[in-house]
């Protein structure tokens, strides 16, 4: 038998060894393309890789592109029994994703570089080998956008989701409790849901490893979509009981336990009994079925031509190549920026105020001020940041109106102002606690071209219209802070500032 089995063996390496030599030219098509790909997304690369290795919730995009390109070796039998030839439907999702990474490029938006970057890849892939051949790994080329690093969105949601599952839980138990936002406060002591307590990592990692294993032992598709919908839920409420074990043996013991770093030791011992509990899940709804025999040699069918449509890959070739030229015309362009600009908060200066305990937590501005209001009886602060855009961000998820390891955010609510112009501008104010139970009302917006923008979205529009346009996208960051929860105080606090800034 294993005579049989080697000789085998050697016949389809000879087989493959004929195919790779008949089918050089398309072999040698399909290098260039990803050598085209990875010129064109250079940056996209370089940067998502940065994220991966300085963001542990994102550590696992290391391992999906090369276990994608493992899972598609393992249907190699299947794949080659499939004619091979280039199709120019994949052009529907390339041009898109081109687009995209181009956006991206022009207003500086990573997630928008992510996922061009890692759409284009299994894009470029369904253009060569052709669309019957990529239906047999289409779990494998829908894996790589695993790559993308999203998700960190999903911390808020998921800190409150947590925080009122725990409480819930923590009532019904009969734990005497106050919260005020994201603190839970017993007679033993303070806890915050802070972002680490979100599971967000739990949750990424759970969805991951569920799609997979969906994909390596289940059959049926209704099974598949429900162990899916399982291994995004399961880690949440997996994360609920976990805060409120926390907590209840923090009362139990009267803090001598779960407090501190504990509470991240028990954290990721108790991440490792979810994943072996969703595993448990998975082996439960697994069919049985036998297992697939090896192909024989008549299976095996390599000696198809592989086939490569010249024009469609000259198309593709020339896209690339124009793109490429395109994204480095703009990131020449970025270079040249304005000139740091002179702060202007005088007008506002109060200097007899004391610091208080709110900061903003601002990445990298060019120049920044903050000051307490003129006439506030030191309530009111103002702070102001300038990017150039040069090596730093106007609109980025990396700048914080609050440190959230001492603030934690209550609530929000709207406040309406008429402006210079007559048009009424909503802003939102967040209202934060602190540790010590101080309360601050916050409110942030932005200024580019004297046009004020209280969305993030529409300022990196606006930014990208800019860049498009060959004009400057450097603009003003505007915090201001109000003792307390007080709207009428915070509308008269922003009037005055807009006022003053109009001068």
């Amino acid at each position: 038998m294993n005579n049989v089995d080697a000789k085998q063996d050697v016949h389809v390496g000879r087989q493959l060894d004929l195919s790779f030599k008949k089918n050089s030219r398309f072999y040698l098509a399909f290098c260039v393309l990803i050598a085209l790909w990875i010129a064109f997304t250079w940056q996209g690369l370089t940067t998502v890789v940065s994220v991966w290795y300085g963001n542990e919730i994102f550590n696992h995009g290391f391992f999906i592109v090369p276990g994608a390109l493992y899972l598609i070796y393992l249907k190699r039998d299947t794949l080659l029994s499939q004619p091979i030839h280039s199709t120019p439907l994949a052009f529907i999702v390339i041009v898109p994703a081109i687009l995209l990474y181009i956006v991206g490029m022009a207003g500086d938006i990573q997630l928008f570089m992510h996922t061009a970057t890692f759409t284009l890849l299994p894009a470029l892939i369904w253009l060569m080998i052709g669309t019957q051949a990529a239906k047999t790994v289409l779990f494998p080329l829908c894996f790589m956008l695993f790559s993308v690093p999203v998700g960190e969105q999903l911390i808020p949601y998921l800190q409150e989701v947590a925080a009122d599952g725990s409480v819930a839980l923590l009532q019904v138990t009969g734990v005497p409790l106050f919260r005020s936002g994201l603190y839970i406060e017993i007679p033993q002591g303070r806890f915050l849901v802070a972002e680490a307590c979100s599971g967000v990592s739990f949750f990424i990692a759970s969805f991951v490893i569920g799609s997979l294993y969906a994909y390596l032992n289940l059959v049926s598709a209704k099974r598949k979509a429900v162990f899916v919908i399982i291994s995004l839920i399961f880690p949440v409420l997996a994360n609920i009981v976990r805060v409120y074990g926390i907590i209840l043996i923090a009362y139990w013991t009267d803090m001598e336990h779960a407090a501190g770093a504990d509470h991240l030791i028990y954290g990721w011992f108790f991440f490792a009994f979810v994943i072996v509990c969703l595993l448990g899940i998975g082996e439960l709804m697994r069919e049985s079925h036998s297992v697939c025999e090896k192909p024989g040699i008549s299976e095996i069918r390599t000696s198809h031509s592989m086939k490569s449509s010249m024009p469609a890959i000259t198309i593709i070739v020339a896209l690339l190549i124009f793109s490429l030229l395109w994204v480095t015309i703009i990131e020449g362009a970025s270079i040249t920026k304005l000139e740091t600009e002179q702060l202007r908060l005088a007008p506002f200066s109060d200097d007899s105020c004391k610091q208080s305990n709110w900061q903003p937590l601002v990445n990298v501005p060019d120049t920044q001020e903050q000051v307490f209001l003129a006439n506030s009886e030191c309530n009111a602060q103002v702070y102001r940041a300038w990017f150039s855009e040069g090596d730093n961000e106007l609109v980025s998820n990396l700048h914080r109106l609050y440190d959230p390891e001492k603030f934690s955010l209550s609530s929000t609510t709207n406040v309406k102002l008429k402006m210079v112009t007559g048009k009424d501008v909503s802003f939102e104010v967040k209202r934060i606690v602190s540790v010590t139970g101080e309360t601050f009302s916050v409110v942030r917006w932005y200024e580019l071209d004297g046009n004020v923008f209280t969305s993030s979205i529409r300022t990196k529009i606006y930014q990208l219209k800019n860049v498009l346009l060959g004009k400057p996208s450097s603009g003003t960051m505007w915090i201001v802070t109000q003792n307390g929860h007080d709207v009428a105080e915070m509308e008269s606090a922003l009037t005055e500032v807009m006022s003053k800034i109009k001068k």
